[in-house]
């Protein structure tokens, strides 16, 4: 997702620009005072109103009859003035049209990236958390396009470059426009547990296949969304209250999750691999699979075909299509574990 035109360098560009106006005028205005109290003698009100009448071009009489010196600083002056403020009309109006036909352009141009979009996740809400939650799936090249109605966060969101849709997640037809039916995850973290129980809800009615996680603030409402059709739902109080507890109570352990969950680079990560038919792995025991001799990564969990989760997996479990892995290694070693769960067995 690259970095277009944004609204808080045109505004930049537009504050930039008044200022310059703003200080040509306060320039002229000061110069026509010092001319006309050094030309003609004038005290100061007088001069400044002279200035100003002239500046405005009103067609008041002059103060005092001018001299032929006088005349000519003020044909040099209604000149100055007049140009000054043809320059700010002129320059203001560049900007307004550019600025709407930037935006219209920008907007065809999210709207051709986002039909291209395919297996990806739709954030609805991008407040703090829902930010936290972009920023996460930017690091790791995964698309997204997030759905937000607040004028405030369309501004960060522009400033960003995220793909978004400026609209209510809740009302109709608006998950369809973010592609719901070709996306693989929506991450509904909205405002209220009522709004994303609606999200959750159109969205498992929309897309059956889809993963959906919910946020949750009252606990009460858990069961709701799971009944919706959410797949998991998390509430960050009970989150933030569990790592602060390991963090208390167990530091290392707490170090150990950091170490595989942390912005930025890291040394281990914890990852999920799915065995494909066919592949290198399909149909053999995990002692014989090799996979920590041949890849580096350590099998954490096994979660086989009909859901059922096996932690710790003894040496001669049985490896078939569709298991999913969780593995822990460096980023490398998953990737050859990734290969060989795709790589059709040789004979």
């Amino acid at each position: 997702m690259k970095k277009g035109f944004t609204y808080h360098a045109y505004l930049s560009t537009l504050t930039n620009q008044a200022l310059t106006l703003l200080l040509l005028v306060l320039a002229l205005i000061l110069l026509g005072v010092t001319g006309y109290m050094y030309l003609e003698r004038w005290p100061f009100i007088d001069a400044l109103y002279m200035t100003v009448i002239t500046l405005a071009t009103v067609g008041f009489k002059e103060v005092y009859p001018l001299s032929n010196s006088g005349k000519v600083f003020t044909i040099v002056l209604v000149t100055s003035g007049v140009g000054v403020f043809t320059y700010g009309a002129v320059t203001f109006s560049r900007l307004l049209v550019e600025g709407e036909l930037k935006r219209v352009f920008d907007r065809r141009r999210l709207e051709r990236e986002m039909r291209k979009l395919r297996d990806h996740v739709i954030v609805c809400g991008f407040g703090r958390l829902g930010e936290k939650v972009s920023e996460e799936l930017y690091r790791k090249g995964i698309p997204f396009v997030v759905v937000e109605n607040d004028p405030n966060r369309i501004s960060k969101l522009e400033e960003k470059g995220y793909l978004y849709i400026e609209a209510d997640s809740s009302h109709e037809g608006v998950l369809e426009q973010a592609g719901i039916e070709d996306a693989k995850i929506l991450i509904a973290v909205v405002g209220s547990d009522a709004d994303n129980l609606f999200i959750t809800l159109s969205a498992r009615e929309l897309n059956p296949k889809l993963h959906i996680v919910a946020r949750v603030e009252d606990p009460q409402a858990t069961r709701k969304l799971y009944k919706a059709g959410a797949n998991r739902v998390i509430s960050p109080y009970d989150v933030g209250a569990n790592m602060l507890v390991h963090a208390a109570l167990k530091p290392a352990v707490t170090d150990f999750i950091e170490l595989t969950t942390r912005l930025g680079p890291v040394t281990l990560i914890l990852e999920e691999v799915v065995i494909e038919k066919g592949s290198a792995l399909d149909g053999v025991l995990i002692k014989e699979s090799k996979i920590r001799e041949d890849t580096g990564a350590i099998v954490v969990a096994v979660r086989k075909a009909d859901t059922s989760n096996i932690l710790r997996p003894e040496p001669h479990l049985k490896l078939e299509k569709g298991d999913l892995l969780v593995v822990l290694g460096m980023r490398e070693d998953i990737e050859k574990l990734e290969d060989l769960a795709r790589t059709p067995h040789s004979l």
